[in-house]
């Protein structure tokens, strides 16, 4: 199951699909496994890879996605259908700056690889509906290397963006967090009260 995964991977990545990256996606998989989160929040669920590889590792979790591209929408739920898990996934359409501050129930794990520019604001609508001991793992926080660096103008509100959002959970009380530099740069952030 993880090889037909990989695959499919690997040929959305050649057609141009902001793929998770190799080591990311490892680290997205252990720490799913580790915390066996029963209620997964996915902002920016593209075709619904990695949201399938967490609901494998996680058979009792369900799946919250958020996408605001009606075709990568439809081939998510395709993907969902052809691994198994349609009856444990649903996506809502539509822009997750809209979705995030309606939404309700209560999430243990958030992935977070939606707009870069819109970390920082998501923040304030993810941290109300996640539990305390929850994690929300967010991608690419170092955009291409522009967030420890200069960036070009017209990346500068990606940049600040991030700095933002890098500054509010690595300095928050309330939260714990971890950035890792590799690929293009992960933060693992827990809610510790």
């Amino acid at each position: 199951m993880f090889r037909e995964i990989d695959r499919l991977r690997k040929a959305a990545r050649k057609s141009g699909e902001p793929i998770l990256r190799d080591k990311s996606f490892k680290l997205l998989l252990s720490v799913v496994e580790e915390k066996k989160p029963k209620h997964i929040l996915e902002i920016g669920t593209n075709v619904g890879l990695s949201g399938i590889a967490m609901l494998y590792k996680c058979e009792e979790a369900t799946l919250t996605g958020i996408e605001i591209d009606e075709e990568k929408i439809n081939t998510a739920k395709e993907n969902y259908k052809k691994f198994g898990v349609e009856k444990r996934a649903k996506i809502f359409s539509g822009d997750a700056s809209e979705i995030l501050p309606v939404l309700t129930g209560e999430y243990d794990f958030v992935f977070l690889d939606g707009p870069k520019g819109h970390y920082f604001e998501y923040l304030s609508s993810i941290l109300p509906v996640l539990k305390v001991g929850g994690v929300i793992f967010a991608d690419n926080v170092l955009y291409r290397g522009m967030v420890l660096g200069k960036a070009p103008h017209k990346h500068a509100t990606i940049k600040h963006s991030m700095e933002n959002y890098l500054e509010k959970v690595m300095n928050s009380e309330n939260l714990k967090s971890t950035l890792y530099e590799f690929d293009d740069g992960v933060c693992i952030t827990e809610r510790i009260k």
